[in-house]
């Protein structure tokens, strides 16, 4: 399973999203109750996206053509220089370059605190978001390292709209999930499970 470029031989990001298969199976056979079952699925199909989108696809040859002509360019590790740049310059892919890197870790902000009760705490919280954030950036940097060339851009102002945007979300969450609408959604009552029950 390979694409092209007509330089790189790509392993296309679908590959990504195969070993979510048998996780969401387990996940489901597990028979755990409602709540914890729906945050992890929600962190497995956002976590698979998430290298699928931001890992994938990666290159295994033709790269010579590209550290040639391309090399290790085009990082930024100013803060808010590029923000500032997309904001200056309205277009419709800046915004949605911007929109994408705010929206990115917010499903965080939902399940880290339903499967791990100590990111509850806000200040927790904001120190995963910015590592999940600046360990995205610094992945794709070591990717581009190993290949040789710029394949993916290094960008600090990434890791802060990442991480901002997860912050954000945390604090929207915490208000909206005491709401009777989703308690109902995830506790629906002893009698409703997913998946076969536990013995």
């Amino acid at each position: 399973m390979r694409i092209t470029d007509g330089y790189l031989t790509m392993i296309p990001s679908v590959v990504a999203l195969l070993p979510a298969i048998p996780i969401y199976v387990w996940i489901l056979r597990r028979g755990a109750d409602q709540r914890w079952t729906l945050m992890a699925l929600l962190a497995v199909a956002h976590l698979s996206l998430l290298v699928a989108l931001t890992i994938f696809p990666i290159p295994i040859s033709g790269q010579d053509y590209y550290r040639h002509t391309r090399g290790m360019s085009e990082d930024n590790i100013v803060p808010f220089a590029t923000i500032l740049g997309q904001l200056g310059h309205p277009s419709l892919s800046n915004a949605r370059q911007l929109f994408g890197n705010v929206v990115a870790l917010t499903p965080l902000a939902v399940y880290g605190p339903g499967l791990w009760p100590a990111l509850h705490d806000w200040r927790r919280f904001v120190i995963v978001a910015v590592a999940f954030g600046a360990g995205i950036e610094l992945t794709q940097y070591a990717g581009s390292l190993l290949e040789g060339f710029t394949y993916r851009v290094t960008d600090v102002d990434d890791a802060i709209m990442n991480a901002s945007g997860a912050v954000a979300a945390f604090f929207v969450w915490r208000r909206i999930e005491p709401l009777p609408l989703i308690q109902r959604w995830l506790d629906p009552g002893p009698a409703a499970t997913i998946g076969p029950a536990t013995r």
